[in-house]
């Protein structure tokens, strides 16, 4: 599979924007499904995860937002 880059750095609309995101679980006729919602002025992605897509998500970003600092700057990483 090709790498897709996370997102396309020429696109100038792309930008800090206000966004909500919003969960729920609801049952699906292929079963229960973590509804993700993320909602920008523009644009609006829902999205089904199974229980180990969700929880593999959760994981993802609760690693991700770690390594950020509190005040939004960007930081340095210390090298490996």
């Amino acid at each position: 599979m090709t790498d897709i880059p996370l997102y396309d750095e020429g696109n100038k609309l792309l930008g800090e924007l206000p966004a909500q995101l919003t969960t729920d679980v609801i049952d699906t006729a292929a079963g229960q499904r973590l509804a993700m919602t993320i909602r920008t002025p523009t644009t609006t992605l829902t999205v089904f995860l199974q229980g180990a897509d969700a929880k593999n998500w959760a994981k993802q970003l609760t690693a991700e937002s770690a390594v950020m600092s509190d005040s939004g700057l960007i930081t340095g990483k210390a090298p490996a």
